[in-house]
């Protein structure tokens, strides 16, 4: 089998002329791309890079970003892609674990000290070795296996240390060509737009994977502004968005530039965690694009249900039917099969799952048992094969002896007027065990009564779900990938 790195190669040779990247006003064919990736490539196996070595990328969203980590693919290398967000202490924590012989940045030298093994150092900036040969010829991808490690992508770390995963070559293929020709059914002329981190699993494979092993092109973004992602979709003639809730939230309440002409976009997907449905609804009623739902893990690479967007079914809520070639199930706590309607853990089989945690046997036992990943989180499956994702299994608040979904308070808050975003958490009580305390952002210009509030759930949920405090704060604290921080918001407990 050929390397999923053979894409660039592939459509080099059928269609040189089509553009692959945008940035800016950068506009790369995907013949200059093969060029530039060969490059890599060699000045890579020139300074002793060989099969099976990792290579650590800690760059932004950006033409650099693609041409290292496919010429580290191209070499019969690991790319290891860290986002560039993290603090020191965690990328260096990252280094350690990885191990790699070469780090590609833009930030030379501090990032890797702490890392033995990172002899070879290479600064986009130009202030290290040179990335890239200027006299390339043409490098094809080493063969290899389909359960050989394609890339290591660690985990955001939202429940404790992040923990490198390993995808194959073969997990990778399966799982963007299921997203590329069963959800979007993208074709050579579509175009999606690359603003979530291309080191996380979402734009790693969904976006930068599945565009590129069709032909399609990326415009690439660092960094979200909600106003100039729409003038991007204008410009660029963008197709296909892929963000996390919190950016369809703020793109449906952004200004409208003047004169956008949005007719080529005809699709979004949301992932990384729970879309709410007032946000679903609101984004939808005002630009009139389909929003596909999806559920995906790191573990699974990631795919494993999505709402099909054109002419197929589709239920407010869900995160859609599982994709060819995955099975779920819904147990208990003693692992027995729970009956549609159901709620329980949710248990993975497909080809896109992962081999396991980097170096970690102990934890791979744990989660990948009998050819199931048990997922942790909680969901339902309906009569008709929607799953319904209820809320991660280790974010559940037992308050009194109940069980409580932080899913559930968040959605009905974003039904009140005023609020921007909410997270539901459990303090530690000495008499509840846990009592439930939602941290609120309000939208600006505009305010929260907590009262109101809390009359709200009272009118709409069982008591012991009602959480009995209302913090407001400026904004939510976010990991690297942008989702919601939960840690961190129970450290702020201290503060008040």
């Amino acid at each position: 089998m050929v390397s999923i790195g053979n894409s660039v190669r592939h459509h080099a040779i059928l269609r040189p002329d089509a553009v692959a990247l945008v940035e800016g006003d950068r506009h790369v064919t995907y013949a200059m791309l093969d060029q530039l990736v060969s490059g890599c490539a060699l000045r890579l196996m020139s300074d002793g890079v060989r099969a099976g070595d990792r290579v650590a990328i800690v760059l932004p969203n950006s033409v650099e970003w693609v041409i290292a980590y496919q010429g580290a693919l191209r070499a019969g290398a690991v790319p290891v892609p860290l986002n560039p967000l993290l603090a020191d202490a965690e990328i260096n924590a990252i280094l350690r674990d990885s191990e790699p012989v070469a780090v590609i940045s833009c930030d030379r030298g501090s990032r890797a000290d702490q890392n033995p093994a990172c002899g070879l150092i290479y600064d986009i900036a130009g202030a290290g070795k040179p990335l890239v040969s200027t006299t390339a010829g043409a490098v094809d991808c080493p063969p290899c296996r389909p359960d050989d490690t394609a890339v290591i992508l660690y985990s955001s770390g939202s429940t404790g240390l992040p923990k490198g995963v390993e995808l194959t070559h073969y997990n990778l293929f399966w799982n963007a060509q299921a997203f590329a020709l069963d959800l979007l059914r993208l074709t050579p002329e579509d175009r999606g737009y690359g603003v979530l981190p291309l080191s996380h699993v979402f734009g790693h494979t969904c976006l930068h994977t599945a565009f590129l092993l069709v032909g399609a092109s990326i415009s690439l973004s660092a960094r979200f502004d909600p106003e100039e992602t729409l003038r991007a979709i204008d410009r660029d003639r963008v197709t296909v968005f892929m963000g996390v809730p919190t950016m369809y939230w703020m793109l449906a309440k952004a200004p409208l530039p003047d004169g956008l002409d949005l007719s080529c976009w005809r699709g979004c997907v949301s992932g990384g965690q729970a879309l709410p449905e007032e946000v679903h609804a609101r984004f939808e009623e005002r630009f009139s694009v389909p929003i596909s739902e999806g559920y995906g893990m790191t573990e699974a690479s990631p795919s494993i249900c999505g709402a099909r967007l054109f002419g197929a079914k589709r239920k407010s809520g869900s995160s859609g039917q599982p994709y060819w070639g995955v099975r779920l199930r819904i147990v208990d706590e003693h692992f027995c099969d729970l009956p549609p309607g159901q709620k329980g853990e949710i248990l993975v089989s497909s080809p896109g799952l992962a081999k396991g945690y980097f170096r970690r046997p102990d934890l791979t036992d744990a989660a990948f048992r009998d050819g199931w990943l048990h997922t942790g989180d909680i969901g339902i499956i309906d009569e008709d094969g929607f799953l319904f994702v209820v809320d991660r299994k280790k974010e559940m608040i037992i308050s009194g002896g109940y069980n409580v979904y932080p899913r559930e308070i968040e959605e009905l808050a974003h039904r009140m007027a005023g609020v921007l975003e909410v997270a539901a958490i459990g303090e530690p009580h000495e008499k509840l065990g846990e009592r439930i305390v939602a941290y609120v952002v309000a939208e600006a210009g505009m305010q929260v009564n907590p009262e109101t509030m809390i009359a709200e759930w009272t009118a709409n949920l069982a008591r012991y779900k009602v959480p009995r405090e209302v913090r407001i704060i400026d904004s939510l604290p976010r990991n690297a990938t942008g989702k919601v921080d939960r840690m961190r918001l129970r450290a702020m407990n201290s503060e008040y």
